[in-house]
């Protein structure tokens, strides 16, 4: 049955959210006031294939999926405050000027799954630059395992439509952000990273949900 919501009533950030300053990356614990009924959502909206081109291993090795919340309808003033919430951090921690970047008001996850066992902790979701942009991507699955890698900066081919799973071993790991259910994080998005698990198992018998959006440098 469908499940009627406003986006910004469902979204709302919380008013007590714990933040904390690292060295290259801010974290927001307790992030969404209502975390139980987004997750709840989940368990009915079928979601389709991301980058799925004829030679992908999507949905052969892996489910690899997106789900876009468009907001058409999205209430200005409460959109401009789930976002102004936490955008005066973003732009005072990595010393930008507000009037040259934009986030957008949909809402847009990532949704993965193995689809085989016993994949090796060097196989992970393929290491990518997100250009001019500052990363908001908050942890909304109920595990805590792994997080994001953020990687030595080297000279790296994106192949992740073909295969999203690499053997990332002779990639050096700076650090490791770690995943905790209803944390957001925000980190910059010129540095090299990707999705890392810990026990790739944890997702074959669950799903890896994060959604996933950007300060981006207004063209």
């Amino acid at each position: 049955m469908p499940i009627p919501f406003i986006v910004e009533d469902l979204f709302e950030v919380n008013d007590n959210f714990e933040i904390t300053y690292n060295n290259n990356w801010i974290c927001i614990d307790n992030f969404y006031k209502n975390y139980d009924n987004i997750i709840k959502l989940f368990d009915s909206w079928p979601v389709e294939a991301w980058k799925k081109i004829p030679e992908t291993r999507n949905f052969k090795d892996y489910y690899d999926c997106r789900l876009v919340i468009n907001n058409f309808r999205a209430d200005p003033i409460k959109t401009r405050k789930r976002l102004s919430s936490f955008a005066y951090h973003v732009f005072d921690f990595f010393n930008l000027k507000k009037e040259e970047y934009e986030i957008h008001r949909s809402l847009n996850f990532n949704i993965f799954k193995h689809i085989k066992k016993d994949i090796p902790v060097t196989k992970q979701h393929h290491p990518h630059y997100d250009s001019n942009m500052i990363n908001v991507l908050t942890y909304l699955d109920p595990q805590s395992n792994g997080g994001t890698a953020i990687y030595e900066n080297i000279k790296i081919k994106n192949n992740e439509a073909t295969n999203l799973i690499i053997d990332v071993s002779d990639i050096k790991i700076r650090e490791v952000i770690p995943a905790k259910p209803n944390r957001c994080v925000i980190f910059n998005g010129n540095d090299l990273h990707g999705a890392y698990i810990n026990d790739n198992n944890v997702y074959t018998d669950n799903w890896r949900i994060t959604q996933a959006d950007f300060f981006k440098v207004k063209r």
